[in-house]
């Protein structure tokens, strides 16, 4: 009898690449602490060989492409010293992202991550399973936020890499997780939404970076890329007076306001996620607890300079 694989033996590792498709291979401090995990162990295109017989049955199919895919969510918290890189920082920047540190003790201590458009960075991606290794080289891939109220805030994210063979290792393998903070609760206490100058009461915000991520497959090439990102959102709260923000005339007029997601209460873990140009969807209303909610969706705008459609900051 086969001796069973755990599933909750799991260590997700991911380091940067110097060069996009060149395994890098991972020490301790590139562990990252993930919760849902998907992977997915094999993908592609197949096509069928179409035979023909004189009787009725199944061809068989060839896979055509191949590569491998994850998922996981990562705790949207901040850094526990002003100045230090936040345990995400490395997927930011395989999801079309720059980073820019300022260490402390300068009085702007931080990390701000933006968009760009060029020179797209990529991972090396190792997955152990119970000592089973699956490892995907030259990935790239797409994040969304989850902030909704009395829940824990968390990034989503999915990469997509090359297909490389299972690998047996000896041991599972050494992980420091000191750079991940344990992220805050939602809720009046450590998040705050401001949207067009109106603090909002808040129930839900959702943030995706709406990267176009494929797969290319051809003659000498094997590489994952980003080819677009249109950056989107939505944010569901009490719904208003008209005299204080008529949300059904700003969608009509397709207004662009700023928009501010605060989540922290003081210097460290604290992450922000700011929009200078949110263009104002098509608002719909639901019901919470007797109360009409509106849920306003969101389309980040970058300005004639480019790249500059959002910031993050922790």
């Amino acid at each position: 009898m086969s001796t069973p694989k755990f599933i909750k033996k799991m260590a997700v590792l991911i380091a940067i690449e110097a060069t996009v498709g060149t395994i890098v291979v991972p020490v301790a401090a590139d562990a990252i602490e993930v919760s849902d995990v998907t992977l997915t162990p094999i993908e592609g295109d197949e096509v069928d060989q179409g035979v023909i017989r004189p009787y009725f049955g199944a061809s068989e199919t060839t896979m055509v492409t191949l590569y491998r895919k994850i998922a996981f969510s990562v705790g949207l918290a901040g850094v526990g010293t002003v100045g230090d890189l936040p345990g995400w920082a490395t997927l930011m920047r395989a999801c079309a992202a720059s980073v820019t540190n300022t260490p402390a003790p300068d009085v702007n201590a931080g990390t701000v991550f933006a968009p760009v458009t060029d020179g797209i960075e990529s991972v090396t991606v190792y997955a152990v399973v119970d000592k089973q290794l699956y490892k995907m080289a030259g990935a790239r891939g797409n994040v969304k936020a989850t902030v909704d109220a009395k829940q824990i805030p968390k990034w989503q994210y999915e990469f997509t890499g090359s297909f490389l063979p299972v690998e047996e290792v000896a041991a599972m393998p050494v992980v420091n997780y000191s750079k991940f903070q344990r992220p805050l609760g939602v809720n009046k206490l450590n998040t705050t939404l401001e949207l067009d100058g109106y603090q909002a009461a808040c129930s839900s915000f959702q943030f995706d970076f709406g990267n176009q991520v494929v797969k290319q497959d051809l003659m000498n090439v094997d590489t994952t890329e980003i080819t677009g990102r249109a950056s989107t959102g939505s944010v569901t709260f009490r719904n208003t007076s008209v005299a204080t923000k008529n949300w059904i005339e700003m969608a009509r007029t397709s207004a662009k306001v700023p928009m501010t997601l605060k989540h922290g209460q003081g210097a460290t873990n604290t992450v922000s996620i700011t929009a200078p140009y949110a263009q104002i969807g098509k608002p719909t209303f639901s019901d919470q607890d007797g109360i009409q909610m509106i849920a306003v969706p969101l389309r980040f705008i970058p300005s004639d300079s480019g790249n500059d459609e959002w910031a993050i900051a922790a």
